[in-house]
């Protein structure tokens, strides 16, 4: 029983650990895990639910993250990560947006940015609307996007 309870609790910090280690991984494109045989994926599948994901939408306070990697998984596209630089650098934009109007006014990292101006719940639908925002989102070399908005002001940054 105690190497049980002792299993349980020296649980969380790994766990802890392998978020603190994918959330400081380097933003190079990570290798391809090759499929399992049959056998052994449903041995593993109760233990694949208690790790983190490779590519976790944690610290996206606005389930943008989620939003566009279901988006993406329609078009066969891989999963982005949350990146919070480039959240800051977003939110940046939106006070240059807020003093001097729409606009991409500051980038920093990022290579694609929309903007735009609306009610949250209307941003999504309004960049896939549009051709160019639409590639932004769906641009297949991107890995890591950050998202911020400031009152109606909403800026998207992606490498």
């Amino acid at each position: 029983m105690r190497s049980k309870t002792l299993s349980k609790t020296s649980t969380v910090p790994l766990v802890g650990l392998l978020t603190l280690i994918v959330a400081g991984a380097s933003r190079a494109e990570q290798p391809r895990v090759a499929a399992r045989p049959a056998a052994t994926a449903t041995a593993t599948a109760a233990t694949a639910t208690a790790r983190p994901a490779a590519v976790a939408p944690a610290g996206d306070p606005y389930g943008f993250t989620q939003w566009l990697n279901s988006v993406r998984a329609g078009y066969g596209l891989p999963a982005v990560g949350h990146d919070p630089n480039l959240s800051s650098w977003a939110a940046v934009n939106n006070g240059q947006q807020q003093a001097r109007g729409m606009g991409h006014h500051v980038m920093g990292p990022a290579r694609r940015q929309n903007s735009a101006m609306g009610h949250y719940a209307s941003i999504g639908a309004m960049w896939m609307n549009s051709p160019a925002h639409r590639a932004a989102l769906l641009d297949p070399t991107i890995r890591w996007i950050g998202i911020a908005g400031l009152g109606a002001y909403w800026t998207f940054n992606a490498y």
